[in-house]
Parts: structure tokens; sequence; C-alpha cells
């Protein structure tokens, strides 16, 4: 199944061993690749339908955004193919643009059921999977639910409605990196995130990751769903997780 990076910084960032960690330990996804990252306010994504790690070395394009990458967010996935085709479009992460902003979503997990939704709105017109049309899915209940308020907490209740909505009518397994450049949310219901906080050989940034046991020998602590209860959202702004909700 997918793996997911993502690193949160206050100020800009390079995590050229963090990744190069993450797309070794990922390996067994063979279906693509990408990296993506903000550039001031505009979402930047390089990505590739070939293997992040084969024949014992990265990919030469992965291994080079991983040293040059700099930015206060960045969102990695190594794809292993459940739903869409293997190809260039069908990598995450994806970007849309929304609420005055752009957007970084990259998935892993299983839900079939969403496949048949209709965007209301622009969507990722060249992707058939799961993974797409569940960002088009939570695109369209946030443009419906929140009023830019200028809060983390008043966008985290409508994320946190918005993806109950999406556990509920199309059930599946979920894990999700999204952000608009300013914070980083970040949700499970099945496997779990590993969470490295203020390592300084990270500069203070956080790295998450689904890879078992962290990239690194540091203080990794795992994060996951209770038994009570449907999934947890995360939010994540610069080096500091500032709020954890679980959805009842």
């Amino acid at each position: 199944m997918c793996d997911l990076f993502a690193l949160s910084a206050g100020r800009q960032y390079s995590a050229p061993e963090a990744l190069t960690v993450f797309a070794e330990r990922a390996k067994k996804n063979m279906d693509g690749w990408g990296i993506g990252y903000f550039r001031k306010d505009r979402a930047c994504v390089e990505k590739s339908f070939e293997q992040a790690y084969a024949d014992g070395r990265i990919h030469d394009s992965f291994a080079r955004l991983s040293r040059v990458v700099n930015s206060r967010l960045i969102i990695a996935h190594v794809r292993f193919r459940t739903s869409g085709f293997i190809d260039e479009c069908h990598a995450h992460p994806f970007i849309l643009h929304f609420a005055g902003r752009d957007w970084l979503f990259a998935h892993n997990g299983k839900a079939p059921g969403i496949e048949t939704y209709l965007a209301r709105g622009d969507g990722i017109q060249c992707a058939f999977s799961d993974s797409a049309r569940t960002f088009e899915f939570l695109r369209d209940q946030l443009m419906t639910d929140y009023v830019p308020l200028g809060t983390k907490a008043s966008l985290l209740d409508a994320l946190l409605s918005a993806t109950s909505r999406l556990v509920e009518e199309y059930p599946g397994s979920y894990n999700y990196l999204l952000s608009n450049g300013t914070v980083l949310f970040a949700f499970s219901n099945h496997r779990q995130f590993m969470i490295l906080r203020g390592d300084e050989r990270n500069g203070g940034a956080l790295l998450l990751t689904t890879v078992e046991k962290g990239l690194s020998n540091g203080n990794w602590v795992r994060i996951a769903r209770s038994t009570s209860s449907r999934g947890v959202l995360l939010a994540v702004a610069g080096g500091d997780l500032v709020m954890q909700r679980s959805l009842l």
C-alpha cells in the first residue's frame, strides 16, 4: 500500500536525508512517486509513474528533488496502485485551487465506492481513482461549510465534519495529507502516522510518515485511531502539532 511523507517547518527547509530514507523504506510501492511543496503561496508538484527506488538506487529525479526542494511544507508520496492507471497523472500529490489558495493532497488507502463521486466544481480530469475523488469530495464539502474566518480552528472543524461525511458515505481505509501551505492536516483511520518533532538535525521541523518505525533512530511517536473512534485528524503548523481530534 502507498506510503506518505510530510515535513512542516517554521522556515524554509530541505529534507534530503529523510526523503532518501523514505524512498528506500517505501520501495515495495512500485507504481510512481511525487514530491509537492509550496513556493510562496503557489503549490508545485513533480511526479513520475516510475519507481522511486529500483535496482538498489533512488530514482534520479527523486534524489535531485530531495536535495533542492526548499520549503516550509513538503509532501511526498510513493504509490502502490489499487485504483486508477499507472501514469504520471495518477501519481500523488494532487493540486486543487479553492478558497483562494492552492492545496496539496496525497492519500493512502482503498475506498472503491467513492470512485463514482461526481465533483461539484472543477476536478482532476485525467485521474480516475479513489484518491482523486476523495480530494474532490473534501474540497466540495469545505467549499460548502467553511467560512474563512482566518483561524485554523474553524478550518479544522470544517475538515473534521467533511471527513466524517466521507467515511460515513464512502466507507474505506483513508490516510490523507492535505495542506494549503500554512497548515498541514493529516487524517488516519487505518495503519498509523509516525511523527518526529523538534529534531535538531531537521532544524526543528516536524516530520510525519506512514512508514512503520519512522525514518531514523529518533524519538518517533506513533499516532493511530483509537478503537472507539472512526479516525484521528491532526493539524500541524510550523514545527508544532497544534491539534489532535478523534472522529467519533
